[in-house]
């Protein structure tokens, strides 16, 4: 397997160059991943899967206002300090996910309390 190092002034990339390209970027975690999608669904959406897409995105415009409050940031901070020294040593096949970023975490949260109040 080859690993290439670039001297790009590019530190990430995502996306697809056009709309018409079959191959997708995707940078986590500061690595880039290269993904071909090769048969893209292309019919309607279903009702269940439209409600998920509205879940998680108020979910994401709640973690963003959240994070811009200090004082709610540092609730968060602690809950995640929290989480990660509960799954710390957690088995590869347990049911509870180890969240590697605070975003994510806070996203996961209010996305679980949206879906148990519908």
């Amino acid at each position: 397997m080859a690993s290439v190092v670039t001297s790009s002034p590019i530190q990430n990339i995502s996306g697809k160059f056009s709309w018409k390209e079959k191959i997708a970027y995707r940078t986590r975690n500061g690595r880039t991943h290269v993904y071909a999608i090769l048969n893209p669904y292309k019919g309607e959406l279903a009702e269940s899967r439209k409600a998920a897409i509205g879940i998680f995105a108020e979910a994401v415009r709640q973690c963003k206002s959240e994070m811009q409050d200090p004082d709610r940031l540092a609730y968060w901070q602690a809950e995640y300090k929290k989480h990660l020294k509960r799954t710390k040593n957690l088995a590869p096949d347990s049911r509870t996910k180890r969240y590697s970023t605070l975003r994510g975490f806070i996203i996961a949260s209010i996305s679980a309390s949206l879906k148990a109040n519908r």
